[in-house]
């Protein structure tokens, strides 16, 4: 039987619990719609959960080589990209925690995701 959870995730570099534990291996499914904009210093960049487009994050983001912006997410020491949609196996046992792929130093975010979360 599948769980299904709905959470907003915040434009945020800090982890935000959405409280759906799973094992490794379980099927995870999560869809991500709404707008946010991560902190581009001098301008306002608008973007989906899969994030501003073509522009990768470098070292001090949460995960670099992901577009800036983008949705991603962390189950115990494992963090991955979940862009607008994830549909994959869960890499680790634990609870499965979301965040923007912005740098912890930077705080001039807006805007929300709105989440569901599937389990098998």
């Amino acid at each position: 039987m599948a769980l299904t959870v709905i959470r907003t995730a915040r434009p945020s570099p800090v982890w935000q619990e959405s409280y759906v534990r799973v094992k490794k291996g379980q099927r995870i499914v999560i869809d991500a719609d709404g707008a946010w904009s991560p902190d581009l210093k001098n301008r306002t960049g608008w973007c989906g959960a899969d994030g501003v487009a073509k522009t990768p994050a470098g070292d001090g983001y949460l995960l670099p080589g992901t577009n800036i912006g983008a949705l991603i997410a962390r189950i115990g020491s494992t963090v991955f990209a979940v862009g607008s949609r994830y549909d994959n196996p869960a890499p680790a046992d634990g609870v499965i925690f979301l965040a923007m792929n912005e740098n912890p130093n930077n705080n001039n975010q807006a805007g929300s995701l709105l989440t569901q979360i599937i389990v098998e």
